[in-house]
């Protein structure tokens, strides 16, 4: 049985909220959008028995607060319902048909399918908070079961198997450790092999203890508490080297790993990422042991991973793609990292993000986008600039200069890329005068804005751009071409025909003269030209003439240009 979606409503910070998932699903997104309320919603689902048909397992602080006025009380009530589907017609095994025949529900297609909701909701007359549970039908409505077995099932069927983003090797790898602690518990001797091992290691620890005579004396100057306390007469002080009981052993043992240079050390004396990384390991032994021993063959395991690149270097990230293929069940991952992104699938991606107050799910579906177009955003984006899915909006510019030159406008203005979270992408060499870039942002739910060129090139992008605006919006909300064939030609004509002139010598301009033969047009393009090879390219280019926009104050700043910057960072912050 696979997850194929999760509904929530008036969950913590998520008023209402549809998520389809795939075998692997990895949410994204900024922080406080609903990704980490998303696992959490499906740990208090999954994770405990049910004892009964209520319980209180919603608790005050579940409950969605619509307004600063709003109490759990007073709250909507909590609803969390899980959809289980076939992906295709009889690809349940009997097991699970012939238990949970019961709740099953058949479309049109013959493709089964269960709902499981969880509604929690305050009693005013009992003064509690209490949680439901029900199997629906295709409609939505409570099934009425004869008995509980169904309910009871689900967890044994699909087995959630949650990992935290706060992982402390100490402590996973201790005896109480949710995932360790399952290994020690396991390791049983016959009783004669527990008897001889014992007695070695009695043997090994009066062998060490007596190595040193001091050791005497410290035994029996405490062995005199028994004046004052009550201890055993005849040996009431016991010095142990090495734990001499095998249960003491067991629990007290340590994972050690070899540097490089050979030098043994104690899985917490090495760093954050090497712990990291093997609280990974562990969990993931930790699953497959735990489905061989504990669950049938028919159970589909839910792995839950709260930001698996904790404390990663971002080589190791990447290799998490293929960690995640390694690993038995249906997966769903939160996370921050551009690297992890970079190598999963693309329709695996769930952005989260928040309109008015409201949780919206961006994705890309099946058969939106082309082959072509894939490998475009795969090239553009995905593969090699992952976080810029993480950004609010995308500039969209036609060419190199503008990439590399309205960063640097933007922070004269006193915009940080960061801080807004806007990200900047030339769109001259993808395919479509770079079509799938908006596709894709519209998709995943990123504001956009196209800057062109003041030409024929120009307003063919931006006729273009006219073709993805949302019902109610104008061309000039997304897209603007320069008042000018191109930036350089934009600050030329807005007073700094001077400052560029300069950068070209006395030679070069009056090959210039000669070969524009009295057309200006011409001749200005040449001097822009000739000025942006001066200067060491258009990387260069932009960054004096950035310092001289500094020199001079914003006010010196083209008009077309930091109207275009104002409606950016306004999309940003929408």
């Amino acid at each position: 049985m696979e997850l194929v979606e999760i509904s929530i409503e008036n969950f913590r910070g998520i008023r209402s909220l549809l998520l389809p998932f795939e075998d692997l699903t990895v949410l994204i997104g900024e922080n406080n959008t609903g990704k980490s309320t998303v696992l959490e919603a499906l740990r208090l689902i999954l994770t405990r028995g049910f004892s009964a048909r209520k319980d209180a397992r919603f608790t005050e602080y579940d409950f969605h607060l619509k307004d600063a006025v709003a109490t759990p009380q007073t709250a909507d009530p909590i609803s969390i319902v899980l959809h289980f589907a076939e992906k295709q017609e009889d690809d349940w095994p009997d097991p699970i048909v012939q238990q949970m025949s019961e709740v099953i529900q058949f479309d049109q297609d013959g493709i089964q399918h269960i709902w499981l909701q969880a509604k929690g909701s305050y009693l005013t007359e009992s003064g509690s908070f209490e949680t439901s549970w029900a199997f629906l039908d295709s409609s939505g409505a409570e099934l009425i079961l004869k008995n509980a077995t169904p309910l009871n099932l689900i967890t044994r069927f699909v087995p959630l198997f949650f990992l935290s983003a706060i992982r402390n090797a100490s402590q996973e790898f201790s005896q109480r450790g949710q995932f360790w602690s399952g290994f020690l518990k396991s390791i049983e001797l016959p009783d004669e092999e527990r008897d001889r091992i014992e007695e070695m290691l009695q043997e090994v620890n009066t062998k060490v203890i007596g190595a040193n005579e001091g050791l005497t004396e410290v035994t029996n100057r405490i062995a005199e508490a028994k004046r004052l306390v009550p201890l055993d007469s005849s040996d009431p002080v016991v010095l142990e080297a090495i734990p001499t009981r095998v249960f003491d052993m067991v629990g007290k043992i340590q994972v050690h790993l070899k540097s490089s240079y050979g030098a043994k050390l104690p899985l917490h004396r090495h760093g954050e990422g090497t712990q990291s990384l093997a609280v990974l390991m562990l969990f993931q032994a930790f699953t497959a042991a735990n489905l061989a021993e504990a669950y049938t063959p028919e159970s589909t395991p839910l792995l839950a991973l709260e930001e698996p690149e904790a404390h990663l270097h971002p080589s190791a990230i990447r290799s998490l793609g293929s960690f995640f293929e390694s690993m038995t069940g249906q997966i769903i991952v939160t996370s921050h990292s551009g690297d992890l992104i970079s190598k999963v699938p693309i329709l695996s991606l769930r952005r989260l993000y928040k309109v008015n107050g409201e949780t919206k799910i961006g994705r890309v579906e099946t058969g939106t986008f082309s082959d072509r177009e894939l490998q475009a955003i795969d090239y553009t984006i995905r593969l090699t600039r992952g976080h810029y899915l993480f950004s609010r909006c995308w500039l969209l510019v036609e060419g190199e200069s503008d990439y590399h030159l309205m960063p640097l406008i933007f922070d004269i203005l006193g915009y940080s890329q960061d801080q807004i979270s806007f990200s900047i992408l030339e769109i001259s060499q993808v395919i479509n005068k770079g079509e799938p870039l908006i596709k894709f942002a519209k998709s995943l739910g990123v504001q956009w804005f196209l800057m062109a060129d003041g030409d024929s090139a120009g307003n063919d992008y931006v006729a273009r751009a006219n073709n993805y605006l949302e019902i109610g919006e104008n061309l000039a909300d997304r897209a603007r071409t320069l008042t000018y064939p191109d930036v350089e030609h934009e600050f030329w004509n807005n007073g700094y025909q001077a400052f560029i002139e300069n950068m070209v010598t006395a030679t070069r301009k009056r090959q210039i003269a000669s070969e524009a033969a009295g057309d200006a047009a011409k001749e200005t393009k040449l001097l822009i030209k000739a000025a942006i090879k001066n200067a060491g390219g258009k990387p260069a280019f932009a960054q004096a003439l950035a310092t001289e926009i500094r020199r001079r104050g914003i006010d010196e700043i083209p008009q077309t240009i930091k109207d275009i910057i104002t409606r950016v960072v306004q999309l940003a912050g929408d």
